[in-house]
């Protein structure tokens, strides 16, 4: 059975051939680049469902053009050393994941050095966070003057963000 190896994309000016036999229509949304017996192949979406009952949204590809499409040199790596661009591919696979890596890495650190628990709300001591309110006492004040203002129900859906102003004037001194 043909191994799926990738899934690309290309310019619709700049189609490929799906190599399926007896096939030859243009590809380009998602060309399917499979290894059988041996040799690499370019086959379209519906070849590999007809030929092999799979297509890449139900069999997973080990690489990818991820979100862009393959500039012309890659286009043309396809073509010609397959080989060079799959290895080109996992390069920058591993240095994007690298680069994530060390992004998560530093925000754990950035969080571990504030001493913050991360969900409480209460990374920034007594502040307040983004939908909260810390007293209740603060909270009912804010609702009469947002009732009083604009003739409106506080608790209603829509009018948590003007309540929470009033709470932070209220906590100001305003």
């Amino acid at each position: 059975m043909p191994e799926l190896l990738g899934v690309f994309e290309v310019d619709k000016e700049k189609r490929l051939r799906c190599q399926a036999p007896g096939c030859n229509h243009a590809v380009y949304k998602a060309v399917h680049l499979l290894s059988v017996e041996g040799e690499f192949k370019l086959y379209g979406s519906e070849c590999c469902k007809k030929l092999f009952g799979w297509t890449s949204k139900t069999q997973g590809a080990t690489h990818t053009s991820g979100e862009r499409r393959l500039t012309d040199e890659e286009r043309e790596q396809l073509l010609h050393n397959t080989a060079e661009l799959l290895a080109k591919l996992k390069a920058e696979q591993a240095q994007l994941r690298a680069a994530t890596e060390s992004k998560l890495a530093a925000l754990k650190a950035a969080l571990a050095a504030k001493g913050s628990v991360v969900g409480t709300g209460r990374s920034r001591g007594e502040s307040r966070m983004l939908g909260t309110v810390l007293s209740a006492d603060v909270e009912r004040q804010a609702k009469e003057r947002v009732r009083a203002r604009y003739q409106v129900d506080p608790d209603m859906a829509g009018w948590r963000g003007l309540v929470l102003a009033e709470a932070k004037k209220i906590e100001q001194g305003e």
